[in-house]
């Protein structure tokens, strides 16, 4: 059987996060009565007071004037929060190949305005919701790390895939650079363990779930991060996100690795899980479309409105039957 203990950690000032990362361990064994009083008397007649004609219009005028004035004025916030949108700014949109063209990019977003303070990258795996003001939908997305320079200027940057039935992904997809676009977050969906409570992180991610991958490789201190990357096809994982992942290798100096998976070529199998879990303590944290988790570690479920990180399934689960041990697993 599967046992599982909550594990996750939230920051106080945050979005607490939708779902709560859980430990999973298979073995190879089997009225007040209160008086009431009732008073009656009649009201007093009430005071009228009679205003001029020419003061009355007057304070009519004024007030349509005042309402006339604020109706379309809102304060906008200067700094990203979890309450409101903030405003930026769309600076530039890079397809992650050209040959064939892709329906791939990543999107660089400036803030209006300096930012007050940092985003806790280093807390946990933080995202950020994206409004499609049209429809007054928002949907959430995992910045990438930050290149040099932009921490302090607080630009954001997205890897966005262009969704036929996708509302958000379209709206993105038809602006122009310069164009506004409003955030807010952000939120924590995933907290990083302790220093010394996990020796290896085991991130698995399908398509545009790579994002995470690089910002908890990025940001992680467990001594070392194996990222097994799925796609349909290796264009995805050329030309801008190449030099993501080529950058970020580089940076970490060794630290964290990442294997590319192709669906055509046969994708992630049970022995390669079964590797990537060896090396003591180990964390897996699986991200990507909800079929992909789903054959990877099991469904997410919901109850009550709250989704939830279900029963351990999928491949992880096979493996961990066929030779037993404890393994951390989130779903994000």
């Amino acid at each position: 059987m599967a046992t599982f203990t909550p594990r996750t950690r939230f920051l106080s000032h945050l979005y607490r996060p939708r779902l709560h990362h859980r430990i999973y361990q298979v073995r190879n064994v089997p009225p007040i009565h209160r008086s009431q009083h009732t008073h009656t008397h009649a009201p007093p007649e009430p005071i009228r007071l009679k205003l001029p004609p020419t003061l009355s219009l007057f304070i009519a005028a004024s007030g349509l004037i005042y309402y006339a004035a604020t109706l379309h004025i809102s304060p906008q916030p200067k700094n990203l929060n979890p309450q409101t949108f903030t405003a930026y700014t769309l600076t530039s949109k890079t397809p992650v190949a050209t040959s064939p063209p892709s329906h791939t990019a990543i999107f660089s977003l400036r803030p209006e305005h300096p930012p007050g303070q940092q985003l806790p990258f280093t807390e946990g795996i933080l995202s950020v919701q994206v409004k499609q003001p049209q429809l007054q939908i928002a949907r959430s997305y995992t910045p990438l790390p930050s290149n040099p320079g932009e921490e302090k200027d607080g630009t954001l940057r997205f890897l966005v895939k262009l969704e036929p039935g996708g509302e958000v992904t379209r709206y993105l997809f038809s602006l122009g650079l310069q164009d506004k676009v409003f955030l807010r977050g952000p939120m924590v969906e995933y907290t990083f363990p302790p220093v010394g409570e996990v020796d290896k992180t085991l991130f698995i991610a399908g398509g545009t779930g790579v994002a995470p991958a690089l910002q908890l490789a990025a940001n992680s201190l467990t001594p070392e991060t194996e990222i097994f990357w799925a796609v349909r096809s290796r264009a995805e994982t050329e030309g801008a996100m190449a030099e993501e992942v080529e950058d970020l290798v580089r940076k970490t100096g060794g630290k964290v690795s990442v294997k590319v998976f192709v669906d055509a070529e046969g994708g992630i199998g049970i022995q390669d899980v079964e590797r990537g879990m060896e090396g003591g303590k180990v964390a897996v944290v699986v991200s990507g479309p909800e079929g992909f988790i789903k054959r990877v570690a099991g469904e997410k479920t919901w109850r009550e409105g709250r989704e939830e990180q279900g029963k351990l399934g999928g491949v992880v689960r096979k493996v961990l039957e066929k030779r037993g041990g404890e393994v951390r697993v989130f779903k994000l």
